[in-house]
């Protein structure tokens, strides 16, 4: 005759195990860390640029005078290429221009239409 009443269930020793080996399988994941991807980050970059020259031309309209772009800080790994300063005008034009970010072998260029200052992302 055995003791074990009708119940079952686990027991404390069964539960600790699971509990050891979820605790290694955690600290495997957060050992490698989140997966990075640099042509993700260079998408975003692009669209913060993107940004950037939308409000640069907002503060020209709303203050009436020219306003120059400033380039944001991207990282070491991407290079930033400019076609030249990008101006936006009071008047809602701009002088229009490229900035090109290229990580490796890839690249997004941020166009500036000069007359309607229309944004526009390619990807190459």
């Amino acid at each position: 005759m055995t003791s074990r009443n009708s119940e079952s269930g686990f027991t404390l020793r069964e539960m600790l195990i699971v509990v050891v080996v979820m605790s290694l399988i955690m600290g495997m994941l957060a050992a490698y860390g989140p997966q990075k991807s640099h042509w993700l980050e260079t998408r975003g970059a692009a669209q913060t640029l993107a940004g950037a020259m939308a409000e640069a031309r907002g503060r020209a309209i709303a203050s009436g005078t020219p306003v120059t772009l400033k380039l944001p800080a991207v990282p070491d790994w991407l290079t930033e290429t400019a076609s030249g300063p990008i101006i936006f005008q009071p008047d809602g034009s701009a002088t229009g221009g490229t900035v090109t970010l290229t990580e490796q072998a890839r690249s997004i260029a941020v166009t500036v239409d000069w007359l309607t200052a229309r944004v526009s992302l390619h990807e190459e």
